[in-house]
C-alpha cells in the first residue's frame, strides 16, 4: 500500500511540474530589460543585437540559451544570468551582465629559479586586455613546461585571481611551488636482450646525469623530450627486424628526493627475416633485372629486402622507391608499386609481394620543360643546371637528381616537380616551380684564433650575382663576396667573384683582388700582400677537378728590427713584384666538406714563379696533400689521417727563395704543440735570439681519432710529425719534431664549427722550442691548410 502511494505522490509532482512549465512555456514577453554589475562592458545596442527573442514572442527557455550563448561569444562578458519578473500581461526578463574586468597586474610568487622576466615571456595575457580566464590556464600551464624541461618535473602553477566588481578590474597571481630539479641516475631497459644496456642508451637523447650535463642540458627528465624517446626506441627496435616491439610500461624509482632511475619494461619480440619476394605485374621486365636495379644516373639501386635479410620499414620503403626508380629511369612515370607484407610468425619471416601497376601506358618522353617562380633568376641559369631536356626519355630518376641540384644552389625557399599531360601521346611537359629566397647576407661578427688573436669582420655575400644586370645585379647565378677584417694582429680586405659558367660552359672563372696587412707571421716584421688572382676550375668525372690560375702580387716586408732580426731577414726588407701562374688538380670523395668520416681529399699543387711584368720573384713549387677519413671503433668515431709534402727551388740564377715562399711549421694547422711557424730552420739574430726563417722542403704527418660526446661536441686524440729542412729536396727522416694532444671539436648553432686543441712537445730542438704543451685554437673542423 505504501508503494502505491509513492508511486502517486510522484506522478501527481511530474504532472505539476509539466503543467508549471508549459504555463511558462506559453506566456508572452512582455519586456526586455538589461541590467549591469559594475562598468558597462558594451553598448546597449550591441547588447540587444546579440539577443534574438523579441518583446512580444512567446518564451522558450531553448531561445534564451542561445542568447546567452551569442553574449559569451563576444568575448566581453564574465558572467551572465537571466531572471524572470511577472508583469502585467506576461513575463519581464532580466539580463544581468557582468563585463569581464581589466586585467590591471600580473604577479608572480615562489618563483626562485627563474626571474620575472624570463617567466613572463611565456605568458601571453596582457594588461589592460579583458581578463580571460582561458588564456590564463595556458599561460599556467607553459610556465609549468618551461620548468619541467629543465628538469624541475614537480614543479606546480596556477593562477589566482583578485576580481574588484564595481572597479571592473582584477588581478592574476601566478604561484609557483618549484620542486627540486631530479637528476636521472640510470636508465635501464628490462626484458631487453637482443642489444646492450649502453647502445640502448645511446639511441634516446633521455641520458643519465653526467659531469658535464651542465653544458649538454642532459640527466634530467624532459616531458617533450621524453615523449619523441619513446617513439625513437620503437623505432630503433623495427629497424632492427623487431616488428612487435612493445613497451609495456615505464617506472620512475625516486631513489632520493633528488635523483631517480627510469626503467623501461619491453617486450622485444621476435626478429622477422624477409622470407619470399615476389614480383608481380612486371610486363616489361624480367624479376632479376628489377633486383639488380640498373638505373640511368649515379650507381645502381638494388633491392635490399630480399630472401634472408633483416626485415626493416625503411628497407622496405628503400625498396618500393628502388622499383619506381627502376622504372622511372626508363620512361615509365605512371608506375605504381605496392607492398604486400605477410609475416609467418612461426617461421619468424615475412613474405613480401610488390605489386606492379600501370606500366602498360608505356613510355614517355619530355615534351618541353617550363620554369616558373623565377622572378629573379635568369631562365638559363637553371636550365643548364638540370640532368634532363626536351626531347629526350622522361627520365624521373635524372628529374630528382636536377631538382636536387637546383635546392643545393640555395636560390630558392621551395623546388616542385610535376608532369603535365600533352595532347601528344605518351608526351609530357616537366613543370618546375621555384620560389625565390634571399641569397644576399650580410655578415657581421667577431672571432679569436691562437694565430691572429681576436679580429672582428664585416662582409656581404651574394649567391646569385649578376655583373651584368644592373642595378639589382641579381639572377646570373654567379657568386660575389666583399670582406673587411680587422683584428690585433691583421688587416685584410678582398673582393671575390666567381663565375661558374665561363664562355657558357661548366669552366668557373674565379677573380680575386685583396690586400693583406699581417703582423702575426714574425714579432720582427710585418708582412703586407696587395695583389689579385685569376683562376679556371673544371670539374672532371670520377670526382676530379682541375684548376690553373694566375697570381700578380706586390709582397712588403716592413718594419725589420735591426737588432732583433738576422741578417737573412733584413735583407728581404723592402717590396717584392711576384708574378706567378699555378696548376693543380684535386680527388675529392669526402662525404662532407665540413664534418667528414669518410673518403679522401688529395690535391697536387704547382706554381711557376718569373717572366713578365718586371717579376722580382723566380722560382717553382711543388706541393702534395692528402686527407683521409675513416670509420672508427664504434658508431660515430672517425679517423683523420694527414700526409703533406713539398719543395720550392729558385731558378735562373736567382739566389734564393724569397722568405715568404718558404714553408712554415707549427701552430694549429700542422704540429699543434708549437708556436706558429716555428719547427725548421732558425738564424741567429744580432741580440742572440733565433729567429724562424723557413725552408725550402718540408714534410709532415698527422693522425687524429675523434670521439663524440653529444650531439655537437667531439673529443679528439692527435699525434703530428714532421719538419722544415733548409735546401730544396733535402729530405732527412731522422730529424723531426713531434707531437701528441687532445682537442674538443664543438659546432654551435649560428657560429660554426670551433677546434680547441692542446699539443704537448714530444721530440723537439731545445734550442728553439720548449718541453710546454700548447693551447690551440681555431675555427672549422678540418685543417685544409
Amino acid at each position: 500500500m505504501k508503494f502505491v502511494v509513492r508511486r502517486w505522490t510522484c506522478f501527481v509532482l511530474i504532472l505539476c511540474s509539466l503543467v508549471t512549465a508549459y504555463g511558462q512555456a506559453s506566456q508572452t514577453i512582455e519586456k526586455i530589460e538589461v541590467r549591469h554589475i559594475g562598468p558597462e562592458a558594451a553598448s546597449e545596442s550591441l547588447i540587444r543585437g546579440n539577443i534574438r527573442i523579441k518583446e512580444g514572442d512567446t518564451y522558450t527557455r531553448t531561445s534564451v540559451d542561445d542568447d546567452v550563448r551569442n553574449l559569451y561569444a563576444t568575448g566581453l562578458f564574465y558572467n551572465i544570468q537571466v531572471a524572470m519578473e511577472p508583469g502585467e500581461k506576461g513575463i519581464k526578463l532580466v539580463y544581468v551582465l557582468q563585463g569581464k574586468p581589466v586585467l590591471s597586474e600580473i604577479n608572480i610568487e615562489g618563483n626562485q629559479k627563474y626571474s620575472r622576466k624570463k617567466i613572463l615571456k611565456k605568458v601571453s595575457s596582457k594588461t589592460g586586455d579583458p581578463l580571460d580566464e582561458r588564456k590564463l590556464f595556458a599561460d599556467a600551464q607553459e610556465i609549468q613546461k618551461m620548468y619541467q624541461k629543465s628538469g624541475y618535473q614537480r614543479t606546480e602553477v596556477k593562477y589566482v585571481l583578485n576580481i574588484e566588481e564595481s572597479a571592473g578590474r582584477g588581478s592574476a597571481t601566478f604561484e609557483i611551488k618549484e620542486a627540486p630539479k631530479i637528476k636521472i641516475e640510470d636508465v635501464q631497459f628490462i626484458g631487453a636482450e637482443a642489444f646492450k644496456q649502453r647502445k640502448l642508451r645511446k639511441a634516446i637523447k633521455t641520458r643519465r646525469h653526467w659531469f658535464l650535463s651542465w653544458i649538454t642540458g642532459s640527466g634530467v627528465l624532459k616531458d617533450d623530450q621524453f615523449q619523441e624517446d619513446k617513439e625513437t626506441l620503437a623505432d630503433f627496435y623495427r629497424q632492427a627486424g623487431y616488428i612487435d616491439f612493445e613497451i609495456q610500461d615505464i617506472k620512475y624509482d625516486y631513489v632520493s628526493p633528488n635523483k631517480m632511475i627510469i626503467r623501461f619494461f619491453v617486450d622485444e619480440g621476435q626478429q622477422y627475416k624477409v622470407g619470399n619476394v615476389e614480383l608481380k605485374g612486371n610486363k616489361e621486365f624480367k624479376a632479376e633485372e628489377i633486383r639488380n636495379g640498373i638505373i640511368s644516373v649515379g650507381t645502381p639501386i638494388r633491392m635490399k629486402m630480399l630472401e634472408g635479410e633483416t626485415f626493416t620499414p625503411k628497407g622496405l620503403s628503400e625498396d618500393i622507391e628502388a622499383i619506381r626508380d627502376f622504372y622511372g629511369s626508363r620512361g615509365y612515370v605512371d608506375t605504381w608499386v605496392r607492398a604486400i607484407k605477410n609475416p609467418n610468425t612461426e617461421r619468424g619471416t615475412m613474405d613480401l609481394v610488390y605489386q606492379i601497376m600501370d606500366e602498360e601506358k608505356g613510355k614517355s618522353f619530355i615534351e618541353k620543360i617550363e620554369i616558373r617562380g623565377n622572378t629573379k633568376t635568369k631562365d638559363k641559369v637553371l636550365r643548364r643546371e638540370l640532368a634532363v631536356s626536351p626531347g629526350e626519355t622522361f627520365d624521373m630518376v635524372r628529374v630528382k637528381r636536377s631538382k636536387s641540384i637546383l635546392e643545393q644552389m640555395q636560390y630558392f625557399d621551395k623546388v616542385e616537380t610535376e608532369k603535365e599531360d600533352t595532347d601528344v601521346p605518351n608526351r609530357k611537359n616537366l613543370i618546375i616551380d621555384v620560389e625565390e629566397g634571399t641569397t644576399g647576407h650580410l655578415e657581421l661578427g667577431a672571432g679569436f684564433s691562437s694565430i691572429d688573436s681576436l679580429f672582428g669582420f664585416v662582409g656581404y655575400r651574394e649567391g646569385n650575382f649578376d655583373l651584368f644586370n644592373p642595378p639589382y645585379f641579381r639572377g646570373g647565378g654567379q657568386k660575389l663576396r666583399i670582406g673587411v677584417t680587422i683584428g690585433l694582429r691583421r688587416k685584410n680586405y678582398e673582393i671575390s667573384f666567381t663565375e661558374p659558367w665561363f664562355l657558357g660552359r661548366r669552366l668557373a672563372l674565379g677573380v680575386d683582388l685583396y690586400h693583406s696587412e699581417l703582423n702575426y707571421f714574425s714579432d720582427v716584421y710585418d708582412l703586407t700582400q696587395t695583389g689579385g688572382r685569376l683562376s679556371l676550375t673544371r670539374a672532371l668525372p670520377y670526382n676530379f677537378s682541375a684548376s690553373v690560375s694566375y697570381t700578380l702580387e706586390n709582397i712588403s716586408i716592413d718594419d725589420v728590427d735591426p737588432f732583433e732580426a738576422p741578417l737573412v731577414i733584413q735583407q728581404e726588407e723592402g717590396s717584392t713584384l711576384v708574378s706567378k701562374v699555378g696548376a693543380g688538380i684535386t680527388y675529392d670523395t669526402r662525404n662532407n666538406a665540413v664534418s667528414p668520416s669518410r673518403g679522401q681529399k688529395t690535391e697536387l699543387l704547382t706554381e711557376l714563379a718569373g717572366g713578365p711584368l718586371g717579376a722580382e720573384a723566380d722560382f717553382y713549387k711543388l706541393e702534395l696533400r692528402t686527407f683521409w677519413y675513416f670509420p672508427g671503433f664504434w658508431e660515430g668515431h672517425t679517423w683523420e689521417i694527414i700526409g703533406k709534402s713539398g719543395v720550392v727551388e729558385a731558378y735562373d740564377d736567382s739566389p734564393r727563395v724569397h722568405l715568404f715562399d718558404r714553408f712554415f711549421l707549427g701552430g694549429v694547422t700542422s704540429l699543434r704543440g708549437y708556436r706558429y711557424r716555428t719547427v725548421g730552420p732558425h738564424e741567429q739574430a744580432p741580440n742572440g735570439n733565433f729567429e724562424p726563417v723557413g725552408g725550402n722542403t718540408f714534410w709532415m704527418g698527422s693522425v687524429e681519432y675523434s670521439i663524440p660526446i653529444i650531439e655537437r661536441l667531439k673529443f679528439a686524440l692527435f699525434y703530428d710529425i714532421g719538419n722544415v729542412y733548409a735546401d730544396s729536396y733535402d729530405y732527412d727522416f731522422s730529424e723531426y719534431s713531434d707531437n701528441w694532444g687532445v682537442g674538443i671539436r664543438l659546432n654551435i648553432p649560428r657560429l660554426g664549427p670551433l677546434r680547441l686543441d692542446y699539443g704537448i712537445p714530444i721530440r723537439h730542438d731545445d734550442r728553439f722550442t720548449s718541453d710546454s704543451g700548447k693551447f690551440q685554437f681555431s675555427v672549422g673542423f678540418t685543417r685544409d691548410y
